[in-house]
C-alpha cells in the first residue's frame, strides 16, 4: 500500500509542478541528440549514427582515481562527463578536482544531492521517492554544482543515483529541463565497482576483454560507458588503470571520445 501512495504521489506531484520547474531551461527533446531510451524513459545511447563514445563518471564519495583518468584524458586529447552529488560537491577536499575538470572542458552534471536511490531493484522499479521529494533533492543539487562554478543553466544531461530510476522519475527530470540518462545495456564497466568478497567479481581484465568483446559485436557509436574512478580498498585491481589503454585501443578502432553534448560553462 505505501509503494502504491509514493507511485500516486508521485504522478501527481509532476503534474502539479509541470509549469514550475526550470523555467529558464528549455527541455530537451530526445529527438534533439538522437537520444535512445530504454522502456523507463532513461536515455541509454546518444546520436547512435556517429562514432562518438561518451564516457561518464559518477561519484558522491570516493574519487581517488579522477587525476589518473584525467590526465589519460588530456594526453589523448578525449572529453568526459562527470555527474556529482551535492554530498560530494560539498566537500571541501574535492574542490581542487571539480575545478580542474571544469576548466579542462569536460560536462559537469547532477547525481542527486543525497544519492537517493530512486526505486527498487526489481523489474517495474517500484518508486521509492516521490516528485515533490526528487524535486527538491535535484534543485539542491543545483544548488552545489552552481556553487562550485557551474551554470545551471547550461546543464541539461541528468544522471540518476544508482543510474536507476522508474518513469516517473524520468518524467520529473525531464519537466526540470533535463533528459536522464544511464550506461550502455550490455556494457559491464558498471561493475567495476566489485570486490573479491562478492559472489559476482569481475576483474579488470574480464571488463575489458568484455567491452572490446561488445564494440566487435555491436559497435560503440553513441554508447554511453560508465568508468568508476572511486572504488572500495578491497578493489585493487582497478579498472581505471587500463583507461589510458582503453581510450588509445577505441581511437584506433575509430572513435571519437567526447563530452555529452553541449557544454556547460564556467562561471
Amino acid at each position: 500500500m505505501r509503494r502504491k501512495f509514493i507511485y500516486i504521489m508521485c504522478v501527481a506531484a509532476w503534474l502539479a509542478m509541470m509549469a514550475k520547474a526550470r523555467p529558464e531551461v528549455h527541455p530537451v527533446t530526445d529527438d534533439a541528440y538522437g537520444v535512445t531510451n530504454d522502456a523507463h524513459g532513461v536515455g541509454v545511447r546518444i546520436n547512435g549514427g556517429g562514432r562518438n563514445v561518451y564516457f561518464v563518471f559518477s561519484a558522491d564519495s570516493a574519487f581517488e582515481g579522477a587525476g589518473y583518468a584525467l590526465d589519460a584524458m588530456l594526453q589523448s586529447g578525449c572529453k568526459g562527463s562527470f555527474f556529482f552529488t551535492g554530498r560530494f560537491l560539498r566537500d571541501t577536499a574535492n574542490r581542487d578536482v571539480v575545478r580542474r575538470i571544469i576548466s579542462e572542458g569536460h560536462y559537469v552534471g547532477p547525481h542527486s544531492d543525497q544519492h537517493l536511490l530512486l526505486a527498487e531493484w526489481d523489474d517495474a522499479r517500484t518508486p521509492l521517492v516521490a516528485a515533490d521529494s526528487l524535486m527538491a533533492d535535484t534543485r539542491a543539487n543545483l544548488v552545489a554544482l552552481a556553487h562550485s562554478g557551474v551554470d545551471t543553466a547550461g546543464v541539461i544531461w541528468y544522471m540518476p543515483p544508482y543510474e536507476w530510476a522508474s518513469k516517473c522519475h524520468a518524467d520529473v527530470v525531464r519537466s526540470m529541463g533535463m533528459t536522464p540518462i544511464a550506461p550502455t545495456p550490455g556494457i559491464l564497466t558498471y561493475r567495476d565497482y566489485t570486490t573479491p568478497d562478492m559472489e559476482q567479481y569481475f576483474t579488470t581484465d574480464s571488463i575489458y576483454r568484455q567491452l572490446l568483446g561488445y564494440e566487435s559485436t555491436h559497435g560503440l557509436s553513441g554508447a554511453i560507458v560508465i568508468v568508476h574512478l572511486g572504488t572500495h580498498p578491497l578493489r585493487k585491481d582497478k579498472f581505471y588503470y587500463r583507461f589510458p589503454q582503453l581510450l588509445d585501443t577505441l581511437q584506433a578502432r575509430g572513435y571519437t571520445m567526447e563530452r555529452l553534448p553541449r557544454d556547460n560553462v564556467c562561471r
